[in-house]
């Protein structure tokens, strides 16, 4: 997330270990684009972007801060649970923005992390996007959300 197109608040934001990471994530499960947010160092009722993978400019300027309840990384973090949608680009049910539609993705889920010492206390959201429309199971959202919560080794 070095990019000039950046603005400063995603580039202050960024966490070189956490894009590693992040890299990795996607690649292990199949996808195409990521993202982390944080609960901190964010401002009571927001999440900030600490990381992106293969996101446009647009859009990592624009989750840069989220605002709990807007968006699927602000969902996830208002309802403390994992949302799954089959098609980002077709999407109706007023979860995901309409910006987010520029990241390409279809099928996408967005996981929460909580602090293991501190149960339903929300730590990260990790977005995960693939190139194809998917019906997520409960059993691939488990999944994906046990090694969601490995991003902790790397904040």
């Amino acid at each position: 997330m070095n990019d000039v197109q950046l603005n400063e608040t995603v580039r202050r934001n960024s966490r070189p270990t956490v894009n590693a990471w992040l890299s990795s994530f996607v690649e292990r499960h199949g996808g195409f684009v990521g993202s982390v947010h944080l609960a901190e160092p964010a401002e009571e009722g927001e999440i900030v972007l600490v990381a992106a993978h293969n996101l446009p400019p647009g859009v990592v300027n624009g989750a840069a801060v989220v605002v709990i309840g807007k968006g699927m990384a602000g969902v996830t973090a208002e309802r403390k649970e994992a949302i799954g949608l089959a098609d980002l680009q077709t999407d109706t049910s007023g979860v995901a923005r309409p910006p987010a539609r520029l990241s390409g993705s279809k099928g996408s889920v967005t996981l929460p992390v909580f602090d293991p010492g501190t149960p339903g206390r929300l730590l990260a959201v990790v977005g995960l996007g693939f190139s194809e429309i998917r019906e997520f199971t409960a059993d691939e959202i488990e999944r994906y959300g046990k090694d969601a919560a490995t991003v902790l080794d790397a904040v």
